[in-house]
């Protein structure tokens, strides 16, 4: 049976999915959501990570854009205006261009799956990444060299470190190194626990524009039922109010709980109250 790991991001939201084919191989879908920002949690993200690497996934998908999709966005969009000021700076550090890419990948992807220390290798590997716009694969392999391999580099591989990469002050301010991200905290380390070498890209901003439309219509109209209700308690919208406050009050105790544990707060009785509200 082959397991494959589906990463979905609504804050606070864990949600198990198991599916069945009638085919004769069955593939076992597991959806994951969880916090962006997770810098100041006291959570124990290993446990976390344990309980994922009981699915024993095959393959890890997450909410990264892939390279065709990139190219298919105008220069504004914010994903890729994002993503595009670290290609320029890693590209202003690495400014050879790539030969061969797609083999060169699958030549060095064979390597680290042999060797997990070949530091220049898996250098390479993230600087490729970055010039053919997977930013998922060039996350992860900048994870990696960052907490899993930095200790580990001789003198020359830590001055081949900085001249490729720059300092880690400047990694941080550009958003390639995100110590409390999702990723850092739970998805990266169980692909690099499970002896995986990459994450699997599942995004997609086909329907941002109309997406955006939507939600700013419903914001305004949140936001006018709002002022409404603060004018009159009795009104419809008022009561409308009153009955989504009341959804989400947590007693002392079970905000004491919840806090404590953030990933185990969200398999509750009471945050599946508020989730189906």
């Amino acid at each position: 049976m082959k397991t494959i790991l589906n990463f979905s991001f609504a804050l606070l939201l864990l949600i198990s999915i198991a599916v069945n084919s009638k085919a004769q191989n069955q593939i076992e879908i597991v959806i994951v959501a969880s916090s962006h920002d997770n810098a100041k949690s006291t959570q124990n993200f290993q446990a976390i990570i344990d309980k994922l690497k009981n699915f024993k996934p095959d393959m890890v998908f997450g909410e990264y854009l892939p390279a065709t999709d990139y190219a298919t966005l105008s220069d504004d969009h914010w994903a890729k205006q994002g993503f595009a000021k670290k290609v320029n700076y890693i590209t202003r550090l690495n400014p050879e261009p790539l030969k061969n890419s797609a083999s060169s990948i699958k030549k060095k992807q064979k390597a680290l799956t042999s060797f997990a220390y070949y530091h220049k290798t898996r250098m390479d590997l993230a600087v490729e990444y970055a010039k053919n716009w997977d930013r998922g694969n060039f996350d992860y392999q900048m994870f990696v060299l960052e907490n899993e391999m930095k200790s580990r580099f001789g003198k020359q591989e830590q001055e081949t470190y900085a001249k490729m990469f720059g300092s880690l002050d400047s990694l941080k301010k550009l958003g390639i190194i995100r110590p409390g991200s999702e990723y850092s905290k739970i998805y990266f380390p169980l692909i690099y626990q499970l002896g995986q070498n990459q994450i699997y890209n599942m995004d997609c901003q086909t329907y941002d524009k109309p997406w955006g439309e939507a939600w700013g219509k419903m914001d305004s109209a949140y936001k006018v039922m709002a002022q409404k209700a603060k004018a009159d308690s009795l009104s419809p919208e008022g009561r409308t109010m009153t009955a989504i406050d009341k959804y989400w009050v947590y007693s002392n105790e079970e905000e004491k709980k919840f806090s404590a544990d953030e990933y185990a707060g969200m398999a509750t009785a009471k945050y599946g109250e508020l989730i189906e509200a």
